[in-house]
């Protein structure tokens, strides 16, 4: 998976982040992989899963003032304000403005890991889910059968997530952001994907 992407942007993440938030971030971009194999029916750009996957925290550990605002954020801005969100559309800006990557289905994937979007391709579901249930996630003991259900579907997989992300903001007693609700909603709203 990392073979897709230039060297020298993963050397450069890997000197920008932590060696635990690294670790995180390929482990979430081996999990987007596994999905991607599982889910012949939803082909996705591998180069792009690479950069979306292994990228999608790449400002987690930045500073805010980073972001000038001279550039715009295309996705995200909604999460800009938020603390614990904020890294996410600054990952996509990161992405686009100092790796190049200008994919929207790419840019949307990382700016909306945390919270899901209803307009996800693809690689925003696995990216998503990914995050959730890559191996060094060991706080609940079923992780291995949570992955197993997304890879044999992505709604089920989705849908699970989903009802563990806004569980676990409910247990801290946060506000579930609205895009999250409107998550909720569009995939209890589908059959199908």
């Amino acid at each position: 998976m990392i073979d897709h992407l230039p060297s020298s942007a993963v050397e450069r993440l890997q000197n920008t982040l932590s060696k635990k938030r690294f670790q995180h971030s390929v482990g979430v971009a081996e999990t987007a992989f596994l999905l991607a194999d599982s889910w012949k029916n939803y082909p996705v750009d591998s180069t792009l899963l690479a950069w979306a996957s292994l990228f999608h925290d790449c400002a987690k550990e930045s500073r805010k003032e980073r972001w000038t605002g001279e550039k715009p954020v295309l996705y995200g801005n909604e999460l800009l304000d938020i603390p614990k969100l904020f890294h996410a559309p600054m990952s996509a800006w990161t992405l686009q403005y100092e790796y190049g990557i200008v994919d929207p289905s790419a840019l949307m994937a990382v700016s909306y890991h945390p919270t899901g979007h209803p307009d996800f391709t693809p690689i925003g579901w696995m990216v998503y889910i990914s995050d959730f249930l890559e191996p060094g996630r060991v706080y609940f003991e079923q992780r291995e059968e949570f992955l197993e259900q997304a890879c044999a579907d992505p709604l089920t997989g989705l849908r699970l997530v989903t009802g563990l992300r806004l569980e676990a903001v409910r247990k801290k007693g946060k506000p579930i952001h609205p895009i999250a609700q409107r998550f909720k909603k569009f995939l209890d709203s589908k059959n199908s994907l």
